[in-house]
Formats: C-alpha cells, structure tokens, sequence
C-alpha cells in the first residue's frame, strides 16, 4: 500500500483561468500514475496515492495540466504524515497575539539556509517565521494597520525559489479529513 502524498499546487485556483477543474486535476494526477487524487478545497491541494515515486507521478502531470488548461506553476510534495507530525508537536501554541491574523505553512524545494535566525520577522513585522525545516517554513500573518503579510512573497524573496502558503486551518482540516 502506498503512502498518502499531499500535492500543493502553488497559484492554482480550480475552475479559473490557466487552471484546472476538480476532475480534470484528478484524472491528470491518476493518468500520470496516482492510483487515487482526491483534490481538497479549490486551492490546488491534493491526496495522492500513487505506487510510482510521487514527484515523478506530479512531474508527468505537468505537461498535461499546460496542454489542457495553461496552468505551469510549481508543486510541493509533502508526506501526510509530515503534516501530521508537526502539527501533532502543536508549534503554534503561545506564538500568536492580538495582531495575529493567520498561522501558516509555506512550502518550497531545494534544501534551503533561512540566512538569519529563527524566529525571524520582516521589516513590516506582518510576517514572522517560528520554524524553518524540511522544505516547510511556519509563520505567523500578522495585521499592520489595513493589510496583512504574505509568507510566501517574503520567503520567495529570500530564498528564490518558488513558495506556496496555506493557512494551519487548511492542514489541520486536511490532516482531519485524510489522516
């Protein structure tokens, strides 16, 4: 039996332009050697069990995914299992305060140095990064005045690779769902 494999699409939103629908993005995913792609909210997430090595199953969909409906971003694999152990050590827990507006998983490839410590804040002091491992930074959004921070521009910024954010919401839901 394969491992459960969560798939973050980075700027996909499912039914708009230059991406897919629900169905087009499970069939692509099952056509390129998932044995099953649940698809998980309309941000571009996605369950995958596939017995193929899961980046290549993703790496085989992209070329589909282009040719069917524009969209050629970046993907981050992750084990669900990861998510889960994470969220299992509770590292949110005693972070936030009344600026807080969402906690935060940021995903990127390549093995990575942050290049200052952790925790870390940007100069606007809307984003704050309390952990940085795996090819997974969690944050802190904070509000400043009118508007909020964005992890992932910020992380993109520094590291130069391609990010995707989703909220601790979404994982724990996913966990919850999948898990």
């Amino acid at each position: 039996m394969s491992t459960p494999i969560i798939v973050f699409y980075r700027n996909m939103n499912l039914g708009h332009r230059n991406s897919p629908d629900r169905a087009m993005l499970e069939d692509t995913l099952r056509e390129a050697g998932a044995s099953s792609a649940r698809s998980f909210q309309t941000n571009g997430t996605v369950l995958i069990e596939a017995d193929a090595e899961p980046h290549e199953v993703v790496l085989r969909a992209a070329p589909r995914l282009l040719s069917l409906c524009g969209y050629n971003d970046a993907a981050f694999v992750r084990p669900l299992g990861q998510l889960t152990a994470i969220l299992d050590r509770d590292p949110f827990a005693g972070t936030g305060d009344e600026q807080t507006y969402r906690e935060t998983f940021t995903f990127f490839d390549d093995a990575q140095e942050f290049g200052a410590p952790i925790p870390w804040t940007n100069g606007r002091g809307d984003v704050e990064i309390i952990e940085f491992a795996d090819g997974v930074a969690l944050g802190l959004i904070r509000r400043a005045g009118t508007r909020v921070g964005n992890p992932t521009a910020e992380l993109e910024s520094r590291l130069k690779v391609p990010a995707s954010t989703r909220t601790s919401g979404t994982i724990r839901r996913l966990v919850k769902a999948f898990g």
